[in-house]
């Protein structure tokens, strides 16, 4: 399904349903990225799919709640891509589609955008750095490191779709995972905050933030733009 939402994001053109008029983005990322040399191309590429799984998601499209609509762009970004320019077997990728699940949490709901992107940045963190050989406390730290910086991230959506910021945090979150897992990786996996204390904070976090920070699209960026 992951995979299926990707082919069809690329493929499809126009507009988004609804009152902002957001035009898609994912196949223009996608053909430009083919044009970089390797490094900007990898990172293109995978803007590219994390964008037409979420725009795909705001079309009313099939997508995979990993772990919440909003944010169900990045693991299935980071996964094909790494499936796609690693090699790596369906195996592998179910083994760390199960890591990822093992750092699942809160919902936006309660929390804020911490609890959706914060949290989907995590889990590809995890599965990234479980396909690389990560060791326990290695793939602790990278899901550790890809929901602290998140943390406070507020759920403001314009207009109430997930549209503005949402698409875009799905791409940057992937591209963090990636960042998190190569930080990750050059440690021996030791460091003082857990992800479990993180996830502690995130709670706390979001039970200090106001109600209009949590889907309810009357603060932040909902707020400014409301008349749009």
């Amino acid at each position: 399904t992951m995979k299926d939402a990707i082919h069809r994001g690329l493929e499809a053109e126009g507009v988004l349903p609804g009152p902002l008029n957001l035009r898609r983005k994912a196949s223009t990322y996608y053909i430009r990225a083919t044009g970089y040399k390797q490094s900007l191309q990898s990172r293109g590429l995978v803007f590219s799919y994390a964008l037409a799984v979420s725009e795909e998601n705001a079309s009313g499209g099939k997508i995979v709640t990993a772990p919440t609509c909003g944010s169900c762009g990045v693991m299935p970004a980071v996964l094909y891509h790494l499936q796609k320019s690693r090699d790596f077997s369906d195996m592998r990728i179910l083994r760390a589609l199960a890591t990822a699940g093992l750092f699942a949490s809160i919902s936006g709901a309660e929390v804020g955008c911490q609890g959706e992107v914060g949290v989907a940045c995590a889990m590809a963190s995890a599965a990234a750095n479980q396909l690389f050989g990560g060791s326990p406390a290695q793939i602790e730290y990278a899901a550790e490191m890809g929901l602290e910086h998140h943390l406070g991230m507020t759920c403001d959506p314009v207009c109430g779709l997930v549209q503005i910021p949402c698409i875009e945090r799905n791409a940057y979150a992937a591209a963090r995972a990636l960042d998190a897992n190569l930080y990750s990786a050059f440690t021996d996996g030791m460091h003082r905050v857990s992800f479990d204390k993180v996830v502690q904070v995130m709670k706390q976090t979001g039970h200090d933030l106001p109600s209009l920070y949590k889907e309810t699209s009357e603060g932040g960026l909902a707020k400014d733009y409301k008349q749009m």
